[in-house]
């Protein structure tokens, strides 16, 4: 089999293992605008985005690709933007863009240059390590911003997927309650054979005022306003939903709660364990697509 060149743009320190796994895998691997990290001797740190991609079979972009829809995603602060619009005229036909998830209109401009997209989120076995470790993430988080031990928290779980469920049954041993609303009859049941307690939006009223800790997994608007003023002020939220999260910007001002939106937990925690999950899947899925 040729040996295949990857082209790993921006982001956090997930791309730079990323980078190092595929490098020991003997991988042809050029970095650009990643984090100043001790690569391999092996691995081409390029400051031409063209030059980057020239020779590139895959193209991993970061988590997220963008956070201002505009610029690709760099957590190196000191290397000058890189426009999303560049990044799209710079690919060459044939060439696989992987990344975390992509929108639909990133998705279109993918297929207009005839490249093939490949996102790591629609997996279900990344999925399920991905939520692991958010749900690690998570839990350090939660110990550093409340005030209350965990043993003595009642906690109001949003939704029961990948995210929720590992969340919880990390939680579950540690608190002395959680209650979970999960539309799914499935995902209900799955939650009430571990102990979680499923409950539906009539139940609030009874539920809401004793709550000091909501996390939510759902990328969008479930508590209502009037809903929200039912949580005492000593409740604190977690929202480790994908944009666009679940919680608005001013949460804290409008409400006075203190409420903490947490993304990128994988690559704050893990990035080791993350990045190479990265690896390991773009590793197998080269002997089908290329």
């Amino acid at each position: 089999m040729a040996i295949l060149s990857i082209a790993i743009l921006g982001g956090d320190l997930r791309q730079c293992y990323a980078a190092e796994y595929l490098h020991s895998c003997g991988w042809n691997v050029t970095c650009f605008h990643t984090l100043n990290f001790p690569c391999d001797s092996g691995i081409i740190l390029e400051n031409s985005l063209p030059q980057a991609l020239k020779e590139a079979d895959i193209i991993l972009l970061p988590t997220p690709v963008s956070k201002d829809g505009v610029s690709l995603f760099q957590a190196d602060g000191e290397k000058p933007p890189c426009l999303l619009e560049e990044l799209w005229d710079s690919l060459h036909s044939g060439q696989i863009i992987a990344a975390y998830s992509l929108s639909p209109a990133q998705t279109l401009i993918l297929e207009e240059r005839n490249c093939q997209a490949f996102q790591f989120s629609r997996l279900p076995l990344f999925s399920r390590e991905n939520a692991l470790l958010t749900a690690e993430g998570l839990l350090s988080e939660l110990i550093r911003y409340t005030p209350f031990s965990l043993s003595s928290a009642r906690i109001l779980l949003l939704g029961y997927g990948c995210c929720g469920s590992a969340a919880a049954d990390l939680l579950h041993p540690l608190c002395r309650s959680i209650y979970v609303l999960e539309q799914n009859p499935e995902q209900q049941r799955m939650a009430e054979k571990k102990g979680i307690c499923p409950i539906q939006e009539e139940d609030f009223s009874t539920v809401l005022p004793h709550c000091n800790m909501v996390i939510n997994t759902i990328p969008a608007e479930v508590l209502k306003p009037e809903q929200i003023k039912e949580l005492p002020g000593s409740c604190h939220i977690f929202d480790i939903a994908s944009p666009p999260f679940g919680f608005p910007d001013d949460m804290t001002e409008k409400y006075l709660l203190p409420c903490f939106r947490l993304p990128g937990l994988p690559g704050r925690f893990s990035p080791v364990t993350s990045g190479q999950l990265m690896g390991k899947i773009l590793e197998r899925i080269t002997d089908y697509v290329l």
